[in-house]
């Protein structure tokens, strides 16, 4: 019981004081899915969409192969993982729509990060991605494990061990372009 109010204060406390907004999962009474569940699909799923939006954005904009290289390194498991995230949400009976649209919370890409990343290039470009990409790849590790921890619905779970492997992975990656 402990080690689940600790997980559900980690998610709480990441979401940078937001509260979940939205209707509750439809699945009824029997849903497998319990609040942290929930808050982890609406915060992990924009911030996904995010990022790998500001990865995409690599190759007509960076100066730096090894930059490029780390961008994809991103994209592509997040294309996978993306996917996998929506569906999840769908089961759940989730919006698709950003809760957190407009808020400032740790890891997640703003649109006005992606609007300087879209005027921005060069070394200037390659400095802002890498920043915001290792900050993100940091936060959904954080997040992985108070799912893991706190969540109910086990394919939530697993797919957060997921997501938190990729995480630290992209983590190791973006180090190395710093």
């Amino acid at each position: 019981m402990r080690r689940r109010v600790l997980g559900a204060a980690v998610v709480a406390l990441t979401m940078g004081g937001c509260a979940t907004t939205g209707p509750a999962p439809t699945a009824g009474p029997a849903s497998p899915f319990n609040p942290t569940d929930v808050a982890w699909l609406q915060l992990v799923v924009p911030m996904t969409e995010n990022a790998l939006s500001a990865a995409r954005l690599a190759p007509s904009h960076a100066a730096s192969p090894a930059v490029r290289a780390a961008a994809d390194a991103v994209a592509t498991p997040a294309e996978r993982l993306l996917t996998q995230l929506k569906s999840i949400r769908d089961r759940a009976g989730l919006p698709a729509s950003d809760v957190h649209s407009g808020h400032r919370m740790p890891g997640m890409i703003t649109e006005a990060d992606l609007v300087a990343l879209r005027t921005g290039g060069g070394a200037e470009f390659d400095r802002r991605l890498v920043a915001l990409l290792r900050a993100h790849a940091a936060q959904v590790v954080v997040l992985a494990r108070g799912e893991q921890t706190s969540g109910a619905d086990a394919e939530t779970k697993r797919l957060a061990g997921e997501v938190g492997a990729d995480g630290t992975r992209q983590e190791q990656v973006l180090a190395k372009t710093a």
